[in-house]
């Protein structure tokens, strides 16, 4: 196959999951490189009756940096080009049919060629119960819609559902068998997990549901709750025998390389937080830097998506797709916090960050370490320390600790000094824990783990592609990746997060964009 054009030209595909960063990313590239695409029909959950899932959607396209390409090229015909390529269902994937009424599932029936299934959620740890409606139930519902349109199936997963393993991952997936060899029941294991999170407390608090959702995890080999209910999701599609299933599994999602622009990235489930944390004063990262970093640009994994998509509706797509760098470009660890400092040190020297990073951080070389030798300033000690200095703080008595003839005279500029040393040293100690968690949630990944995802499958199938489809992870030049590209947009749109700011968005057009209505009136009737 030489271009994907030829194999999505004139097709209809329904897709979820187009809010989020990969899903928003593969929408905009294809509506901008495949305009001879039929339809795509997106499913959007409202957040509200006053927003409903079209005002969301239209807004993204007004907003979102993601959509900036379309914009510039087509400026005030954009609704026009849109609208007649672009419907939007409101809908919600843990409901059943996607929360799509009978009439439009039956409508999608006569002319729907694929479903591309990118909704999930993809926090580490969230609650069991949302993670089993999104990422397992949402997956059957996907299913359930593929099916009953006689379409292709293309779910997109994670190279992660691997589990704790330090291995070479085929391309491969055996229905029934957990990361760790243990056999199990896929229906059987849902059951038990919705059963556990409704007993007693659990039913009602948050935390005890996710320490049950993290125990059943660990117990299967999987490092995570995102990773347990995405394998359990992949488990649960691969035992149907009723669906024309392609598992995508992408390994770390990380910033564009070109579109929508370099540098693009979004939310902070990607290296951002890794990125921050040895931005820091914390600059002992406790890794195996031998260890790889599997990480692929968004752009990239959106190609590959496309190529998989097109190989699937001609019948030639395998069962397993990865789409990642440690088979055939490996970063290890170390390489990558040695060029984030170099990164940050480029940073302040064009003006970035404030006098304690120019002055001091800029000269500190962050390093990889061992778990077991993280030094003085390990984040669990400096939460055991800044916790009990903020105690010894709280509990400070001036007249037990000054004489009367000193507490009348400087008394009340004692007590004022002693709060503002507690605050600080209460933010340090919050800052700490936070690092630590973080530290927690990665240790599977930069620390325990040494993944080398095969990806023979999408090599072979892009090896003759050329131009805008081209999917080239093999020449990613690692040193200008993450130094003027990677970490510049982790800067830019990640980082801003994780310090409690606001991300910017482009600036609404005037009037606010709209699709055009009647659009919905004539695909609804075709």
């Amino acid at each position: 196959m030489n271009d994907p054009l030829e194999s999505l030209s004139g097709r209809h595909i329904l897709v979820t999951g187009v809010t989020g960063f990969l899903g928003k990313v593969w929408l905009a590239m294809v509506l901008d490189k495949l305009p001879s695409i039929a339809r795509i029909s997106v499913i959007v959950r409202p957040r509200t009756r006053r927003d409903t899932a079209l005002d969301r959607f239209e807004k993204i396209i007004d907003t979102s940096p993601v959509f900036r390409p379309l914009r510039e090229k087509h400026g005030p015909g954009l609704s026009s080009y849109l609208s007649e390529r672009l419907e939007v269902l409101s809908g919600d994937v843990e409901k059943r049919w996607c929360g799509l009424d009978t009439e439009t599932v039956e409508r999608l029936a006569r002319t729907v060629d694929a479903v591309v299934h990118c909704a999930g959620i993809t926090d580490f740890q969230p609650d069991p119960v949302r993670a089993l409606g999104v990422n397992v139930a949402g997956g059957n519902h996907a299913a359930d819609v593929a099916v009953r349109c006689s379409a292709k199936l293309i779910h997109i997963s994670t190279c992660f559902v691997a589990g704790n393993i330090s291995a070479t991952v085929a391309e491969s997936l055996s229905p029934g068998v957990a990361p760790n060899g243990r056999r199990f029941s896929v229906s059987a294991e849902i059951r038990a997990l919705q059963m556990a999170c409704r007993a007693d407390e659990a039913a009602t608090k948050v935390k005890i549901r996710v320490d049950i959702g993290k125990q059943r995890a660990l117990e299967l080999g999987f490092p995570n709750i995102y990773t347990y209910t995405k394998g359990l999701a992949e488990h649960a599609l691969a035992s149907r025998q009723d669906l024309d299933l392609t598992i995508v599994r992408p390994s770390i999602v990380e910033c564009a390389r070109n579109y929508p622009m370099a540098g693009w990235n979004e939310g902070a489930n990607t290296a951002g937080p890794l990125a921050w944390l040895i931005s820091s004063s914390f600059r002992r990262l406790p890794t195996n830097g031998h260890h790889a970093f599997d990480i692929i640009p968004v752009d990239d994994v959106a190609r590959g998506m496309t190529l998989i998509l097109a190989a699937a509706l001609d019948d030639r797509a395998e069962p397993i797709y990865h789409l990642a760098s440690s088979d055939c470009n490996p970063l290890q660890l170390a390489r990558t916090v040695e060029l984030t400092g170099l990164a940050m040190r480029r940073w302040t020297r064009k003006g970035g960050g404030d006098v304690w990073q120019k002055t001091l951080l800029k000269q500190l070389d962050p390093v990889p370490v061992a778990q077991d030798d993280q030094g003085l300033f390990a984040a669990p000690k400096m939460v055991s320390w800044m916790g009990t200095l903020r105690d010894k703080l709280t509990a400070f008595d001036r007249a037990a600790h000054l004489p009367p003839a000193v507490d009348e005279l400087i008394g009340d500029a004692v007590e004022r000094v002693v709060d503002d040393v507690r605050e600080k040293v209460t933010l340090q100690h919050h800052q700490f824990r936070r690092i630590e968690h973080m530290l927690e949630l990665y240790r599977p990944f930069i620390h325990d783990n040494d993944y080398h995802f095969v990806t023979g499958n999408i090599e072979s199938l892009a090896r003759e592609v050329e131009g805008d489809w081209a999917y080239e992870v093999s020449d990613i030049d690692w040193r200008h990746y993450w130094v003027d590209i990677e970490y510049p947009g982790l800067r830019k749109w990640c980082m801003p997060l994780l310090e409690g700011e606001k991300v910017e968005m482009d600036p609404p057009s005037t009037p606010p964009f709209r699709l055009q209505s009647d659009f919905q009136e004539r695909a609804a009737s075709k």
